[in-house]
């Protein structure tokens, strides 16, 4: 039975970099970020190595405190090209093929929204979900509204689309490539781990997922 809702992690999953990295690296090249704030955000992470392992590498924001919403905006566009041309081709199939079918395309991710937005819409689906970021007096504070759909923190805006259609997550299809993807995975009725790393490769295999090496273009 062809799932009613398709729910797509990004970074490693369907591309097969990591999305906000490949965007911090670009405002580094362009020089946006001086070379100060870069030392300072990746001190954040040195200083909290508990915290990176238990939430993930993408908790610490501070490299964009105090940037422009609209430099945001416009380095998210110098950036969505780029992104687009790391689409895994076997992933994007396998979302076209259940759009056609007439199943909602969901991409949720814990990068930032703007970024998700916009690489989901170069790729034609509408729906998506990820980091969204504060904003006071026209420029980013580093701090997100609300909690980052990482980890356990999917299973919520997963369950409240499918609420919103009337679906229930035994019609939906989850597609991840990271441990932390395991939680979204084991919530859908059908799942499939995307070049997964070591622990959820093995956790597909107990679980009978489907398991799609990824490759780029």
């Amino acid at each position: 039975m062809s799932p009613r809702i398709v729910i797509c992690d990004l970074d490693g999953t369907l591309i097969s970099v990591s999305s906000e990295l490949e965007f911090v690296l670009g405002l580094f090249r362009r020089n946006v970020l001086s070379r100060a704030v870069v030392v300072r955000f990746l001190y954040h992470y040195m200083r909290h190595p508990i915290r990176t392992m238990r939430e993930g590498r993408g908790w610490n924001r501070g490299y964009f405190s105090g940037l422009p919403v609209e430099v945001l905006q416009n380095e998210v566009k110098e950036c969505t090209p780029l992104l687009l041309k790391k689409v895994r081709p076997g992933v994007l199939n396998i979302l076209n093929k259940h759009k056609e079918d007439g199943a909602e395309i969901f991409i949720l991710s814990a990068s930032l929204s703007p970024i998700v937005q916009a690489v989901s819409e170069g790729l034609g689906f509408k729906s998506f979900r990820g980091s969204i970021p504060v904003v006071k007096n026209g420029k980013c504070t580093g701090h997100l509204i609300g909690q980052r759909p990482y980890g356990k923190a999917k299973i919520p805006p997963a369950l409240a689309i499918m609420s919103q259609l009337g679906i229930e997550a035994s019609d939906a299809l989850a597609l991840g490539d990271s441990w932390g993807d395991r939680f979204i995975l084991d919530l859908c009725g059908s799942s499939i781990a995307v070049h997964p790393v070591r622990k959820l490769r093995k956790l597909a295999v107990q679980n009978d997922w489907l398991i799609l090496e990824g490759h780029h273009r």
